[in-house]
């Protein structure tokens, strides 16, 4: 144990042997009996520690309540924007953004599209059979 070291365990743990580490509280203990230098520094430091002991912290009741009231609010709009539009830090992460929104309408128009079909089956066999009908009749052509 040297000076430094029971410098650092001080400034660390504080002036209580009982909070310093056990492997060198021994060493401690035996360099404050013998180096005046180090008593003196114990004594100087314990007025703080004994301070800092005694400070309580008092209990604030509302406090996340208010923190979280002091959050700047944003408009929906900008929010939007910033998902549509993602800052240049996070680009390749973020890219997928874009692309999402750009395909939306056309994912809507798609899903829009096949729930409004009105076509029926069954009209579309009889159109079928006359256009096969007229295709295959002769129209009066050069070759008749």
């Amino acid at each position: 144990m040297n000076h430094i070291r029971l410098i650092e365990i001080i400034n660390a743990y504080g002036t209580h042997s009982g909070k310093w580490p056990r492997e060198e509280r021994e060493a401690a203990m035996g360099l404050l009996t013998r180096d005046l230098e180090a008593q003196s520094l114990i004594s100087k430091v314990r007025e703080l520690d004994l301070i800092l002991d005694k400070y309580r912290v008092s209990v604030q009741t509302n406090l996340r309540t208010r923190i979280l009231n002091n959050i700047p609010r944003r408009f929906w709009f900008d929010r939007f924007i910033d998902w549509v539009l993602p800052s240049p830090d996070g680009f390749i992460s973020n890219s997928w953004r874009p692309v999402l929104v750009g395909s939306l309408p056309l994912i809507v128009g798609l899903i829009v599209g096949n729930s409004l079909s009105t076509i029926e089956v069954i009209d579309s066999w009889e159109d079928e059979i006359s256009l096969v009908a007229l295709s295959t009749s002769n129209t009066g052509g050069i070759n008749e």
